[in-house]
């Protein structure tokens, strides 16, 4: 499976251990992020027992849950076209039995979540597709809310041989858009906007996640995104190995940056990965 778009069937998985914490009743405005590549895998023929797990190689699952969709959104796939239109993927979670469904166009994905805490734990994948099933075990994934204002789905993409993935997407295609669409009036904002659009997509086609910006006082993407107070942005960005203490040509650092709106959001996001370390 080079490219992954399809959905998912339920597996609860025998070594799982089930966390007492409770699941949220609600997903509105939540982006889930599901790191399969920290968990394991297999393939096999359409609903036989998985079998000769390894490990996953794969991006991550995004789902962006907009507000007010009582933990229910349709979204079209990028891989539908005029000529071959595929309907909408259904994205449902199920708080009663912490887990997701993604039914449509003859896949079903069924995702189920163990909470470890009210926005992290680990998740079991089944992803069954024509006469293939897909499994992941215990991946991680971590839940963010966000001034999410439509229902979004990235899909896993496999890494190739030389351990090289294909795109760096992981929704942040979904992000370039609605920061191209985002009017802002303030001059400062304005440059950071035109900043970001001039380095993001080089970062979704595989350039590095701390590129210095061309004439932008040595700053890099995340910089420029916790001046514009861009949580989501902020949060991609820290996922996928900014470098949180860098700092600009006159020494500004990522903290300096921070302002805006979601100022205590982003510096809570920066605060969380640093602990990881």
């Amino acid at each position: 499976m080079k490219s992954l778009t399809s959905i998912l069937t339920l597996i609860v998985s025998a070594g799982a251990v089930v966390a007492e914490q409770a699941a949220p009743v609600c997903m509105d405005g939540k982006i889930l992020e599901i790191c399969v590549r920290n968990g394991k895998t297999t393939t096999t023929d359409k609903n036989e027992r998985p079998t000769h797990w390894q490990p996953c190689t794969h991006s991550s699952l995004y789902l962006h849950f907009p507000a007010n969709s009582n933990n229910s959104y349709s979204y079209q796939l990028h891989e539908s076209t005029e000529d071959s239109p595929w309907p909408p993927v259904v994205v449902t979670y199920r708080p009663k039995d912490s887990a997701i469904w993604i039914t449509g166009n003859d896949m079903h994905v069924d995702i189920q979540l163990y909470f470890s805490s009210a926005t992290e734990g680990t998740a079991d994948v089944a992803w069954h597709e024509e006469e293939v099933s897909w499994y992941v075990e215990n991946a991680t994934f971590h839940l963010n809310t966000a001034n999410v204002t439509s229902g979004y789905v990235a899909m896993p993409q496999e890494e190739e041989t030389d351990g090289a993935i294909q795109s760096v997407d992981d929704g942040l295609s979904e992000l370039v858009r609605e920061l191209e669409n985002h009017t802002y009036t303030g001059a400062v904002e304005k440059l950071y906007q035109k900043r970001l659009l001039s380095v993001l997509p080089q970062i979704m086609e595989g350039g590095d996640v701390n590129t210095v910006i061309t004439k932008a006082n040595g700053t890099t993407a995340l910089h420029n995104a916790c001046g514009l107070s861009h949580v989501e942005i902020v949060q991609w960005l820290v996922d996928h190995g900014a470098d949180l203490d860098a700092k600009t040509a006159k020494g500004a650092s990522v903290d300096d940056c921070v302002g805006g709106p979601n100022a205590k959001a982003i510096r809570a996001i920066l605060l969380k990965a640093r602990n990881r370390k």
